[in-house]
């Protein structure tokens, strides 16, 4: 933890000289300890990772590579002109020759590959990324750097717990190069809680949780492979009821997932999806989708979908996809008489008419309607201030899904549909993916 000079002062309604405490600078951080890099550099934002490191390269601190310019101009050398227009890869070919670079799930995949293997090379000294990086990428620094303790978790701002904390502190020291690993804090100290701090950083405190989830889903292939006996027994035995009850948790009567369970049951009789212990048709549908179950079981498992065509969809699929954000935009949105219908359809539905998803099918069209008529990613970007890598991973998710509904379905007409719409986002992905 750095400590800041307090060398500026400012005037209060009394007149008299009150001190100002300034905000730790990164740029700093780096300058100080230029003997412990490479380092990665975590920040809980996208934007902040791009804004930082254009910060650093205007520094100065590091000499210009050319071995760096020479790579990066070969592995972009075959690429989409587009790619290289994009605001993201140009400010990445500007701060990479200095060993600086930035890494996100905003980026496209090409440019992803060039940061981790121009670390994987010993060219970075520097890498400013998110929290997604220090999950399933195997590449150690010689020290690890928090902006901040705090992380919007989708929800509210709050701080890491010790185990978020550790998984990404342990990023840092390289077995057989480096003796030790260093960590550090940029610490506010307007705002600074030291209890807190040390209990996050001191040591590991925070017990393994269990994650496990009684979803529609789970519920679903519990009754679809398994007596109630034994689904007695698998919820019994579940690691959660285990650390609720202790090592009694066999001889609990009426555990909470028991209870759990008879009230998913309830409300899946209820809606058509079990009838006298067994799947229905729409049951049997839904035990093969593995999030949405009952929106896209209500959508693709019923008689809705009948009289859609493939652009139509193609928009449903996009709106169980969407995850809305308040700040994101959408430029030439794409009005039709399909859509109205579509509309019209989800209105006079019973159930679909209170799903808020569909309230974004206007700013959706922005994406579907240019990549069922043909145009590739590179232009859709253009669309929306969405990340491209943003765009892509929706794409992509628009693939997993059409391809669970493909294999729940046994309506031969959907399974083609689901294919045609497979084969029109894989059209719009190909320049990313051959790249």
């Amino acid at each position: 933890m750095r400590d800041i000079p307090q060398d500026r002062y400012i005037r209060g309604r009394t007149h008299h000289r009150t001190a100002k405490t300034k905000a730790p600078s990164h740029t700093d951080l780096i300058r100080d300890i230029q003997d412990k890099l490479p380092c990665f550099f975590f920040v809980f934002s996208r934007q902040k990772c791009q804004d930082y490191a254009a910060e650093l390269a205007q520094k100065n601190i590091f000499p210009y590579n050319q071995e760096i310019t020479a790579f990066v101009r070969e592995k972009l050398a075959t690429a989409p002109q587009e790619i290289n227009s994009l605001k993201s890869t140009q400010l990445m070919r500007q701060v990479l020759p200095y060993g600086i670079a930035f890494h996100h799930a905003g980026l496209l995949p090409v440019i992803k590959d060039t940061v981790e293997e121009l670390f994987g090379k010993g060219l970075i000294h520097v890498l400013y990324t998110t929290e997604t990086f220090a999950v399933g990428i195997n590449m150690p620094a010689k020290a690890v750097c928090f902006d901040s303790l705090r992380k919007f978790d989708g929800i509210t701002f709050r701080y890491l717990n010790s185990k978020e904390y550790f998984q990404i502190a342990g990023r840092a020291g390289r077995r057989g190069i480096d003796n030790a690993g260093y960590a550090y804090v940029m610490v506010d100290r307007r705002d600074f809680n030291y209890g807190l701090y040390r209990n996050i950083t001191e040591k590991d405190v925070d017990p393994i949780l269990s994650q496990f989830r009684l979803s529609v889903n789970t519920v679903l292939n519990l009754i679809k492979r398994h007596t109630q006996e034994e689904i007695d027994e698998i919820l019994c035995k579940s690691f959660y009821t285990y650390q609720k009850y202790g090592r009694r948790f066999d001889k609990v009567a009426k555990h909470l997932f028991a209870y759990k369970f008879e009230a998913a049951k309830k409300k899946l009789i209820k809606m058509g999806y079990i009838a006298n212990d067994r799947l229905t048709d729409k049951g049997e549908f839904g035990s093969h989708i593995y999030s949405d179950e009952i929106l896209t079981s209500e959508l693709f498992a019923t008689s809705f979908y009948g009289h859609l065509n493939e652009y139509q969809i193609m928009l449903l699929v996009a709106a169980i996809c969407y995850e809305f954000r308040e700040k994101t935009e959408f430029y030439h949105q794409q009005p039709s008489k399909a859509l109205s219908q579509l509309k019209h359809a989800l209105k006079n539905h019973h159930t679909l008419e209170k799903e808020k998803r569909f309230r974004s099918l206007d700013d959706l069209t922005s994406l579907v309607h240019p990549c069922f008529y043909g145009k590739n990613v590179l232009e859709i970007v253009k669309n929306t201030n969405l990340l491209e890598g943003d765009i892509i991973r929706f794409f992509r998710q628009m693939l997993d899904r059409f391809g669970q509904v493909r294999n729940a379905t046994r309506d031969l007409r959907l399974v083609e549909i689901c294919r045609s719409c497979e084969q029109v986002i894989q059209n719009c992905l190909k320049d990313i993916d051959t790249v």
